[in-house]
């Protein structure tokens, strides 16, 4: 009998449990999070006697390492700040670890020699961005002789435009506004370097209702920064949003909200910052409103001296069925097929390892059929 740990019971890790407990009618779910109401929640929509809810709070050292005992895979749906404690802990229990978080590749890449000694798989960055992305680059690059330039497009987004900002919230609102504050890393000629957020901005078009969107650059290569850096030249991450949302969010900035260095209000000392993120996540939390994740990847070099292209595109909607957002189906359901994979053996490296270089030959068939099968679809073709 397998036993997953989920940690975090949000939109994402409800998802991943419930998915797991669908695909693998053996399995057994523990699903923690630190909020009692938010767990019965979780599990009354589940609705599955093989899913165990329970309270712990992963800040808490002896907490977190309790969760590790006896789980086989731990899948790591919580904030970016709680992913490497949590990495880390699967390390020193000896069980495998999938997170949906793909940052700090390079401090993930030091418990590489410990997980192969625990013969544990470790993978960081298995959602939609970074995950899918990953996976359908680092295909590319490996059916190209060259690669050259490739650019990665991404956005969860609501169906239909609404105000403030044209956007509705579909993660955790603090992961949101660092996306946008962060420097961010892509490869020029080959080299790392560093460019703001939110510029590079252009106009990008997807089949109606999305015919006019826009896009700009965000940090979101994570490993792919390393893990390909001399093999493709030029790389880069953009976000997608509807027209008009990035002059709101410089306007936002240009106020002064952004700051996390406290003002007097009435005697008070209030941290911007915090003001924004309460009002933002109060204001534009997604309801009942329809969202979709679009993605359009373009990866160009060449194959047998010929100038290639290799394009991948989606367009994924909100299920109404099961009650899915599509960010939530997106990002979860590729951990899930990940850690399923693990316990299967069809995934056999350890050690640190990331997407790109994970799901190639026929994990990536595996990969993609899996995908398929939950109803996310990724088209790819060639442009010679």
């Amino acid at each position: 009998m397998v036993h997953y740990l989920v940690m975090g019971a949000g939109k994402m890790g409800v998802v991943l449990a419930k998915d797991l407990i669908e695909s693998d009618p053996k399995c057994h779910v523990t699903l923690t999070d630190i909020d009692f109401e938010r767990l019965g929640l979780a599990a009354g929509f589940i609705g599955s006697d093989r899913l165990l809810p329970l309270q712990r709070d992963i800040e808490d050292e002896n907490q977190r390492m309790e969760v590790m005992e006896g789980k086989d895979v731990a899948v790591c749906a919580l904030l970016h700040e709680q992913s490497l404690i949590s990495l880390d802990a699967a390390v020193a229990k000896g069980v495998h670890y999938i997170d949906l978080v793909g940052e700090a590749p390079l401090e993930r890449m030091k418990y590489d020699s410990r997980a192969k000694e625990k013969g544990i798989a470790v993978i960081s960055g298995l959602g939609v961005s970074p995950g899918i992305t990953n996976v359908c680059v680092g295909r590319a690059v490996h059916l190209l002789d060259e690669a050259e330039k490739g650019i990665v497009g991404v956005g969860g987004v609501p169906v239909e435009p609404r105000p403030p900002l044209n956007y509705r919230i579909v993660y955790a609102v603090e992961s949101l506004l660092g996306l946008y504050e962060r420097e961010v890393l892509v490869l020029k000629d080959g080299k790392i370097e560093r460019v703001a957020p939110l510029t590079e901005l252009e106009k990008i078009e997807f089949a109606d209702p999305f015919s006019e969107m826009e896009w700009f650059y965000t940090d979101g290569l994570n490993s792919m920064t390393y893990t390909l850096q001399g093999k493709i030249k030029d790389l880069a991450e953009k976000t997608i949003r509807h027209m008009g949302h990035v002059e709101g969010v410089q306007t936002l900035k240009a106020c002064g909200f952004f700051s996390r260095e406290p003002v007097d209000v009435d005697g008070q000392k209030v941290t911007p910052r915090r003001v924004l993120e309460v009002v933002l996540d109060e204001r534009m939390k997604l309801g009942d409103e329809r969202d979709a994740t679009l993605m359009r990847i373009e990866v160009s070099g060449k194959k047998d001296r010929n100038p290639i292209t290799h394009v991948f595109e989606m367009i994924d909607y909100f299920d109404t069925d099961k009650g899915f957002t599509s960010m939530g189906k997106t990002t979860s359901f590729p951990a899930s097929i990940g850690a399923q994979m693990i316990m299967s053996g069809q995934i056999t490296q350890r050690g640190v390892v990331f997407p790109e270089n994970v799901f190639d030959g026929d994990l990536y068939d595996l990969f993609m059929d899996g995908l398929a099968a939950r109803g996310v679809t990724i088209s790819h073709k060639v442009v010679r």
